[in-house]
């Protein structure tokens, strides 16, 4: 590998690299930490570990400064006034119903994951679930990009051999292009449907 000689050469010290990294670029971070386990590097299960680790403490860390910045912003006179009581209930029922769904969804969505997760804790998901759902998220995540890059690449050759990197792109993005689809689906069908329910499909469709 090209970045090989730049890598630490003992297990420990690449573990630890791997694990800071997670808080600057954790998906950068994984599929490092996935490629070097393929060359054979690093052992796979110190690296799922290591990333595992660093992705869902940075994910904690987040939710305890959003935690901590809501409450301060919450209680200061500047932005009462645009933060209203009945703003902060619609945002926090909004949360309770939906927050569940989205944390799972930002995972594969790059970029989200940190307003996303502050913003859980500004407005008071439970920690508990939020833990938890972090956690089997993260362990999900780490574990696909780990296994793409372990098994997919003994059975290519040639121009396969961008396959795991195809693979790796799908799984970034998949979710969020089902997401995608499914609205512009159910948009048409509650189209579809409002069209055949009005009594004069021509004055509907001007």
């Amino acid at each position: 590998m090209l970045f090989s000689h730049a890598l630490p050469e003992t297990q420990a010290a690449l573990a630890l690299s791997i694990f800071l990294a997670t808080f600057i670029y954790e998906d950068g971070a994984t599929l490092l930490a996935a490629t070097v386990s393929a060359s054979g590097a690093l052992d796979p299960r110190i690296g799922i570990l290591s990333t595992f680790l660093g992705i869902w403490m940075g994910d904690m860390g987040l939710y305890g400064l959003g935690s901590s910045f809501g409450r301060r912003t919450a209680q200061s006179r500047r932005l009462q006034k645009y933060l209203t009581p009945e703003s902060l209930a619609k945002a926090e029922g909004w949360f309770a119903r939906h927050g569940s769904l989205a944390l799972v969804m930002s995972r594969a969505i790059p970029g989200s994951r940190l307003a996303l997760y502050v913003a859980a804790g500004a407005l008071r998901l439970p920690v508990r679930l939020f833990a938890r759902i972090t956690a089997v998220c993260s362990a999900v995540w780490v574990c696909a990009i780990f296994a793409i890059w372990r098994f997919i690449p003994k059975a290519s050759s040639g121009h396969q051999k961008l396959l795991p990197w195809l693979m790796t792109v799908l799984l970034l993005f998949a979710p969020w292009l089902l997401t995608k689809s499914t609205r512009l689906l159910r948009g048409r069908i509650r189209n579809h449907e409002s069209l055949r329910n009005c009594p004069t499909a021509s004055l509907c469709t001007r």
